[in-house]
């Protein structure tokens, strides 16, 4: 009798736990966190190598591993804190979907790293150096197409702040979150971004901030504590 009801307070508990879902303001938080921290990597990574000579291999090597490290412990962190999310269909497959590109981003900085460490270990018997230097820029390019990627999933977080409940003209009218919420976005994505977002050329971090302010501030949505006319 003990071991039944061992096993059925299992079962609840488990059960309990997966009925938890995350509020979609909260996976919004974490997207823009995420796009913050690639832009800021991104800027440091850039001053980082404006100040190497161009024919310092060494510094530049350097800088790579110390780049590529710095991000790889934080997208640990990242994809930790995405884990612990779930969402409800529709959008239940957007929480893996962004796990799975930050995993491949963090096998590639991996790829990156030692690559730069075999550089900078000096000449080595069998080992194909100007294969090597040809895959460095593999990496970048696949980079690129993770963000892009990555990208592409922000109108994805837009609709999936939409109420499905409808106003009184059977519109759905109405975001999930407050006012306040929403201003509080605001202002993370112009304190960090700023008029970049505005700019004809962007990163593709960059752009996820502007269509998420478009979201937010000019398609015309009311919020949750607005009134439901």
């Amino acid at each position: 009798m003990r071991i039944v009801l061992f096993f059925l307070a299992v079962f609840a508990l488990s059960g309990s736990c997966y009925a938890d879902v995350t509020p979609p303001y909260d996976v919004l938080r974490e997207f823009v966190r995420e796009q913050v921290e690639t832009k800021n990597n991104e800027d440091l990574a850039k001053r980082e190598f404006s100040s190497i000579p161009q024919n310092d291999r060494q510094q530049q090597m350097g800088a790579i591993i110390r780049n590529g490290t710095r991000v790889k412990l934080r997208f640990s962190e990242t994809i930790g804190r995405l884990q612990q999310m779930r969402l409800d269909k529709p959008f239940d497959t957007l929480i893996p979907t962004l796990i799975t590109w930050r995993e491949r981003k963090k096998a590639l900085y991996e790829e990156m790293v030692t690559t730069a460490k075999t550089f900078m270990e000096g000449p080595k018997p069998g080992v194909d150096y100007g294969k090597l230097a040809a895959h460095m820029p593999e990496i970048s390019a696949s980079l690129e197409y993770v963000d892009e990627s990555i990208f592409k999933l922000t109108p994805i977080i837009g609709m999936m702040l939409v109420s499905q409940k409808p106003d009184n003209h059977d519109h759905l009218s109405h975001l999930t979150i407050t006012r306040q919420q929403a201003n509080d976005v605001l202002g993370v994505l112009q304190r960090n971004f700023g008029a970049s977002m505005d700019a004809k050329e962007q990163g593709w971090a960059t752009s996820s901030a502007s269509v998420l302010r478009t979201y937010l501030r000019d398609k015309g949505f009311k919020f949750s504590d607005d009134p439901w006319q």
